[in-house]
């Protein structure tokens, strides 16, 4: 495996060996969801990796800093996270592995140090989980701060980019979709959204992006990208500090609550995936403001 040296980690040169959690082939087809979705109501925190039965390895030499499984407390509700590991790699760097299957190895209620590549469970399906999958998080600054797997992980292939769906107007509990060449009537501001997808290397899979750039009649509206989530002020923020909610509204990226101008319009969206694939769309539309 690839070793790659963590700046954003690094003290004293410390290196970190992060290696794939999951021992499996195919993984270009398994990563079925990123980092910084959009899960309803708050960000995907993790990575999910489609798997079923298969080895789940540490990512890094470290020690067991919390784990719950079905067999602790039989009569308690499954946890959401379901059978579960953390590990604590030193100096506030822990990762996380959800949804195994079946019960704990034997000794690893012992204080000992785990290898990087030592088998530490197997893929399942257990708590809220819709499909089985190993989800994981990279986390740092004692849990503060949550990153992008993606970026201490070796490569994965993918060479297509996402693909920039529908522009939407909400009103209410109803939409209108905007298309380009369009003539719409609108009296105020409403939320605007656009939909974006990235299949990665097996067609009809829909993950995130991993940044995304619009402008509304040549002026920038926002940047964001999902590298990293801070928990700042009460709540989870990306890197340029957006809240969910401004990032987000119906399960759609968020351009804002614009204010379309009368007459011409023109949108134009930019999204890059996790392997720095870029998609660009522009929307020209016609606006009669009324009252």
């Amino acid at each position: 495996m690839a070793a790659f040296h963590l700046s954003t980690f690094a003290e004293n040169d410390k290196v970190i060996n992060f290696l794939f959690p999951v021992k499996t082939e195919g993984i270009e087809n398994k990563v079925s969801s990123v980092f910084g979705e959009s899960r309803g109501d708050h960000f995907h925190n993790g990575m999910d990796i489609s798997s079923n039965g298969e080895p789940v390895l540490a990512m890094g030499e470290g020690k067991i800093l919390y784990s719950r499984f079905g067999e602790d407390d039989p009569f308690e509700d499954e946890f959401g996270t379901g059978n579960s590991i953390w590990l604590d790699h030193g100096k506030g760097i822990y990762t996380a592995y959800y949804h195994l299957k079946g019960g704990r190895i034997n000794g690893f209620l012992e204080d000992r140090i785990l290898g990087a590549g030592e088998k530490i469970g197997t893929t399942g399906n257990t708590g809220h989980s819709s499909g089985a999958h190993l989800h994981f998080l990279v986390l740092k600054d004692y849990g503060k701060i949550i990153l992008d797997p993606m970026k201490f992980l070796p490569q994965v292939d993918d060479g297509t980019s996402p693909q920039i769906g529908n522009l939407l107007v909400h009103v209410g509990e109803k939409f209108t979709q905007i298309n380009d060449g369009e003539n719409i009537n609108i009296s105020q501001s409403f939320p605007v959204t656009v939909g974006i997808q990235d299949s990665g290397m097996k067609p009809g899979q829909r993950r995130g992006v991993a940044q995304i750039q619009t402008f509304l009649n040549g002026e920038p509206l926002k940047k964001a990208g999902f590298s990293l989530l801070n928990y700042d002020l009460g709540e989870w923020r990306n890197p340029e500090g957006f809240r969910f909610s401004e990032l987000y509204y119906r399960d759609q990226y968020l351009l804002g609550n614009l204010d379309f101008r009368n007459g011409e319009n023109t949108v134009r969206v930019l999204a890059w995936d996790f392997k720095g694939n870029l998609s660009e769309k522009s929307f020209t539309f016609y606006v009669t403001r009324i009252r």
